[in-house]
C-alpha cells in the first residue's frame, strides 16, 4: 500500500505530465486539423503558374489537379476577378489556391498550395464608326464623337490628326484606339463639317427694306385677326403700356422696367404682342399705315417728325417715355409736326 504522501506525489507528477505534454499535444492536433496543415503535409503536387487571355474561363488543367489528388474534399479557388459566367474580366497577376473542405465540420481552409494566374490582353480593340458623322461648323470634336471602341480591358481613343472645323465639307480623320494591354487599333474615316451658319439679318431701320420686312410680318399677323380682335388688341396694347407709367427714362434703353427711351418704349410694348417696330422714332414713322387725326384710335402711334413717339390712349392723351425728369408718363398730345401710324389694322 502506498502511503498517503506517496499517492499525493504521484498525483502531482501525473498532473505535471498532463499539463506539459498531453494538453499541448491535444492543442497541436486540433490546430493541425483546423488549419489544414495535416492535409497540406499530405499533398505532394505542385500547382503550375498559368497565363490566360482576358475573357476566358480558368483552364481545365487547374481542375485536373483535383482529379490527380482523387479527393473530393479539395477544390480550387482564385482571387482573379471573374464575371457571372466564370470568365476573367481584368488583366493582372492573381493567385489560385487549393482549398480543403472538411466534410464533417463543414469548414473550408486555404492550403499553402498555390500558384499565379496572369491574365493578359493580346487582342487589339475593336473600333466602329458612329452613324452620325456630321458636325457643326467651328465645333470641338473628339475621337469619342466619331467612333466607338470595345475591349475587355478598357479602351482609350485619340485623334491621329487635328481637325480644322472652320473648313466646311468632307474631311478625313485617323483615330488610334489603345486597350489596357497596350494593344492598338487604327481606323481612318470621313466626317462632314457643316456649312458656316449664315448670320441673322441685322436690319438697319433707316433703310426701306427693313421697314418692308417688318410691315410684311405685321400684315401677315393682322390678316389672321377679325376687326373685333384688332380693336381688342389695340386696347390691350394701351392697357399694357399703362402698367409701366412711372418707370425711368434712359436714353438708348429698351427695358420697360429699368429704363427706356421713347422709341424703345413703343418698340418693346408692341413686341410683347408679336409686332415688329424699328428701333428709332424717325423710322417708326414708316411703320404700319398713315391715318388722319380724325381717325385716331387708342393703340395708334403718335410720331413727331423731329424725333419722338408715343402711344395714343384716347381723349387727346398719349403714354410715352418723355424725359429723364418725367420718365414714362401719360400726358396730353403736345404741339409739333407729327404723323399718326396704325400698326394693328
Amino acid at each position: 500500500m502506498l502511503m498517503k504522501n506517496e499517492r499525493c506525489n504521484l498525483k502531482k507528477i501525473f498532473k505535471k505530465i498532463v499539463d506539459f505534454c498531453i494538453f499541448p499535444t491535444i492543442i497541436i492536433i486540433c490546430l493541425t486539423f483546423t488549419t489544414g496543415a495535416y492535409y497540406e503535409r499530405n499533398i505532394y503536387y505542385k500547382l503550375d503558374d498559368i497565363t490566360i487571355e482576358i475573357g476566358e474561363k480558368l483552364p481545365e488543367e487547374i481542375n485536373n489537379y483535383l482529379k490527380i489528388l482523387d479527393d473530393s474534399n479539395f477544390t480550387i479557388e482564385t482571387n482573379a476577378p471573374l464575371d457571372e459566367d466564370g470568365n476573367t474580366k481584368m488583366i493582372g497577376t492573381f493567385s489560385y489556391f487549393l482549398v480543403y473542405n472538411d466534410p464533417v465540420y463543414k469548414y473550408s481552409k486555404l492550403t499553402n498550395v498555390k500558384a499565379t494566374i496572369t491574365v493578359v490582353d493580346t487582342i487589339s480593340p475593336v473600333i466602329t464608326v458612329k452613324e452620325n458623322n456630321k458636325f457643326k461648323y467651328n465645333s470641338e470634336i473628339s475621337a469619342n464623337d466619331i467612333v466607338d471602341c470595345y475591349d475587355l480591358s478598357g479602351c482609350t481613343l485619340e485623334l491621329k490628326n487635328s481637325i480644322d472645323t472652320t473648313i466646311s465639307g468632307e474631311t478625313e480623320v485617323s483615330i488610334i484606339a489603345t486597350d489596357g494591354g497596350n494593344n492598338k487599333s487604327y481606323i481612318t474615316t470621313n466626317i462632314i463639317i457643316e456649312e458656316k451658319p449664315k448670320p441673322k439679318p441685322v436690319y438697319n431701320f433707316y433703310y426701306s427694306s427693313s421697314i418692308n420686312y417688318m410691315n410684311e410680318a405685321n400684315n401677315q399677323k393682322n390678316s389672321l385677326l377679325t376687326e373685333e380682335e384688332k380693336n381688342n388688341l389695340r386696347y390691350s396694347v394701351v392697357e399694357y403700356a399703362k402698367q409701366f407709367i412711372g418707370n425711368p427714362y434712359v436714353y438708348g434703353g429698351t427695358s420697360l422696367t429699368n429704363g427706356t427711351d421713347c422709341s424703345g418704349f413703343t418698340m418693346s410694348i408692341y413686341a410683347n404682342f408679336g409686332y415688329l417696330l424699328p428701333r428709332t422714332s424717325t423710322s417708326q414713322i414708316y411703320i404700319g399705315i398713315d391715318i388722319p387725326a380724325s381717325a385716331l384710335q387708342p393703340g395708334d402711334l403718335v410720331v413727331y417728325h423731329y424725333g419722338h413717339v408715343g402711344i395714343y390712349v384716347g381723349n387727346g392723351m398719349m403714354v410715352h417715355a418723355g424725359t429723364t425728369q418725367t420718365g414714362i408718363v401719360m400726358a396730353p398730345i403736345f404741339e409739333g409736326a407729327r404723323s399718326y401710324r396704325r400698326v394693328i389694322y
